[in-house]
């Protein structure tokens, strides 16, 4: 059986709160996932109150870990953005819906995610206050695409990519912020 680390454990703790929610993040499930027996845990967690904790700074840091690193000019702000975009629906996100839903029932979860989300809109208005003039303009594209994005997500039945980023790239053309 070959040795986890605890990158692992919290890797399979996001895929298994992606699948099965909160309910179902369970030290037997996320050591199925691993094909690990559960004890080897305990070598990396103290109890599944630290996991939790750890798990959602991972989650988070995923997004806050990026800090400061826009590019320069406006056009290669847009491109980054049109990345962001094309991959927020990706399975790397998955566990986003739940973590949300946990941010609601939980005061640490909610700290995480206002934490990401703060980063988040933070990172859209500097993009676009650096392609408009006009900074409530700005904000205002950002709030739109922000709401967009994270509704989409959590809409039921569920908005697929495709729609949501053609409503991204309506955006774009409606405020003409680079090509169609």
């Amino acid at each position: 059986m070959t040795r986890k680390s605890k990158t692992d454990w919290l890797r399979a703790g996001l895929q298994v709160l992606g699948k099965a929610g909160l309910s179902g993040l369970t030290i037997d499930a996320m050591a199925y996932e691993l094909g690990l027996t559960k004890g080897s845990f305990y070598h990396h967690f103290e109890n599944i109150e630290d996991f939790e904790q750890q798990l959602l700074a991972y989650w988070a840091n995923q997004y806050l870990s990026t800090s400061g690193s826009l590019p320069e000019t406006p056009q290669e702000r847009l491109l980054l953005l049109d990345i962001i975009m094309e991959q927020a629906f990706s399975p790397i996100t998955e566990p986003e819906v739940a973590i949300r839903l946990w941010g609601h029932q939980d005061d640490r979860a909610r700290s995480f995610v206002e934490q990401v989300d703060v980063f988040r809109r933070q990172l859209v208005f500097d993009i676009f206050a650096s392609l408009v003039t006009d900074i409530e303009k700005a904000q205002m594209i950002s709030d739109i695409l922000f709401t967009m994005t994270i509704g989409s997500m959590t809409a039921l039945p569920r908005i697929p990519p495709q729609r949501v980023l053609a409503l991204y790239r309506e955006i774009k053309r409606v405020y003409q912020l680079g090509s169609p």
